[in-house]
């Protein structure tokens, strides 16, 4: 028997897909708004993270969108059946638990991301947006030059991982966030 195109095997390729992303090293975005901003977002994932760490990861960073989609389709659905009442309180419990679920699958990769963001608008010349702009889409570009290089067999995996590490190490951290010390850490 033939196998039918558009089968098992293509569904799972579009939800590998889905949950990995087109590039092993994290995303870049860029978004039109309104009034002639344009938003710049480039993520990068710790290099050397394995394909499960990536889809968790990745899963992760877009719960607040699937999470939110899960929790209004499953507050229709309910509560049609039981109520708004407990309709609501199963829709909260499954988007808050599917969250934690993600968080912690997610694990320590979680704060190793590094993000850089620049924020453009037309018409008003701003040196410090511009250059941040211009050094984010050149990071970007070498990634993306890397990744299909990589692809057409023109750069080894270990020349691949150097240019991602290259990369990575020229974002800094976000330091941002609070960083506990255990108390052995801790100067006196």
């Amino acid at each position: 028997m033939a196998r039918m195109p558009g089968g098992p095997g293509v569904l799972r390729r579009g939800w590998l897909r889905l949950v990995d992303g087109a590039f092993p090293w994290g995303s870049f975005i860029v978004c039109l708004d309104r009034m002639g901003v344009t938003r710049y977002r480039l993520v990068i994932y710790p290099p050397g993270i394995n394909e499960t760490e990536r889809c968790r990861l990745r899963v992760w960073r877009g719960w607040p969108m699937w999470g939110a989609l899960l929790w209004i389709a499953s507050y229709v659905i309910l509560n049609g059946l039981i109520g708004p009442g407990t309709a609501l309180g199963i829709s909260t419990s499954a988007f808050v638990g599917t969250g934690v679920v993600a968080f912690i699958r997610a694990g320590d990769v979680r704060g190793r991301v590094r993000t850089m963001s620049a924020t453009v608008m037309s018409g008003y010349p701003d040196p410090l947006s511009q250059d941040a702009r211009r050094e984010l889409r050149a990071l970007a570009a070498t990634l993306i030059e890397a990744d299909d290089r990589r692809q057409l067999g023109l750069l080894s995996p270990i020349e691949y991982e150097l240019t991602w590490w290259r990369v990575y190490d020229q974002i800094e951290p976000d330091h941002s966030r609070l960083h506990r010390l255990h108390w052995w850490e801790r100067t006196v």
